[in-house]
């Protein structure tokens, strides 16, 4: 089974193996009785909720069912022909035929779909599968890395991550191992932390020790600052030298997202600042934290009517008795292809059916 390089954050539930790709003035999702809309910043409903399933809007478009057909939709609504959104990436993975090349924004092939699988691009290199090895290619889909790998994940200014011979790896950008390492490895800012022996330490990405390994965990750099534990089961934050810069004393914390870090005392949760101190405290059980920028996700249980969103001040601009907007809901089965036509204006039924077929 594959596994993301990036692990989940502490408190937020939200996988970090593809770089953070929301944007701070996109529209929001939100779902009522069932159907998705969207929200601005502020908690206004800029697009009515209408859509049985919708997702983040990225590059000006967001991805929806409508009608049985996956389509796009602008920030005014209006339904548009499906585009691949490419989050500031050359080009995106897609199947075809059982292989898998890169196709723009219109889902045209720019690389042709002749390896076994493939990843997102990232920093310029992307893994894919060539026969039954892992290697890179660059956004001309020329390999620059040999298909030697058992598997491999991303790259991170100049490292990357793979396994090779039953072991995980730090590679360069030449496919050169800089280090082994246990667990799981984060990649920020020109630093490195990773599992050693049953403990973290922090490397630069020339390999040298900045941090030995005397955490039990410690998360990505995010403006200097990463969230460790120091074996106590207390969390706190170092800088990339690895002085302690907030000091050991949270049951849980998050790594910081812009300002604000999500962190938990007790049966206290909320946000700090990045000089430690409780910038506003709010009842949650995960969050993936600022990453919109001055929005945050939250939800206060499992199910149901649990998810919000809160701004920088602390204060919520939507639920936290709305439905989960990123509940798994079926859109491909043929009842949710026929509950996506549901309430759709003949007029829209019919663009929709001129509309070219998604590759």
């Amino acid at each position: 089974m594959r596994l993301p390089w990036l692990a989940l954050t502490l408190l937020a539930g939200t996988a970090l193996g593809q770089q953070m790709r929301f944007v701070r003035d996109e529209p929001l999702p939100i779902r009522q009785n069932g159907k998705y809309g969207y929200i601005d910043h502020r908690g206004r409903v800029v697009i009515k909720p209408q859509f049985y399933w919708a997702g983040d809007f990225e590059d000006g478009t967001a991805e929806a069912c409508v009608c049985g057909r996956l389509v796009s939709i602008d920030r005014t609504g209006r339904v548009v022909p499906h585009r691949f959104p490419l989050a500031g990436q050359p080009l995106v993975p897609y199947r075809k035929n059982d292989k898998t090349g890169f196709v723009d924004a219109g889902g045209q092939f720019r690389i042709p779909p002749r390896f076994e699988e493939a990843l997102w691009f990232s920093d310029g290199l992307a893994a894919v599968k060539i026969g039954d090895k892992w290697g890179f290619i660059d956004a001309s889909g020329n390999v620059v890395i040999a298909p030697r790998f058992d598997d491999a994940f991303y790259f991170y200014g100049d490292l990357g991550v793979a396994e090779l011979d039953g072991r995980s790896v730090l590679i360069d950008r030449k496919g050169d191992v800089v280090t082994a390492f246990d667990g799981i490895a984060w990649l920020a800012e020109g630093r490195a932390s990773i599992g050693k022996d049953s403990a973290y330490e922090v490397i630069d990405f020339a390999g040298r020790v900045i941090v030995p390994p005397i955490y039990q965990d410690i998360r990505e750099f995010n403006g200097g600052l990463a969230v460790a534990e120091n074996g106590s089961g207390k969390w706190g934050y170092i800088d990339r030298e690895g002085n302690v810069r907030i000091p050991f004393r949270f049951d849980q914390a998050d790594s910081f997202h812009g300002k604000l870090a999500a962190v938990r005392t007790g049966t206290t949760t909320g946000f700090i600042d990045r000089q430690g101190r409780m910038a506003f405290t709010l009842r949650f059980v995960v969050s993936a934290g600022f990453v919109y920028g001055d929005v945050a996700q939250f939800r206060t249980g499992h199910h149901p009517n649990d998810f919000g969103y809160v701004n920088e001040s602390g204060k919520v601009i939507w639920g936290p008795d709305a439905e989960d907007p990123y509940e798994e809901r079926g859109e491909w089965t043929d009842e949710g292809k026929a509950k996506s036509c549901e309430g759709v204006p003949e007029s829209v039924r019919r663009e929709i059916a001129s509309f070219p077929d998604v590759p």
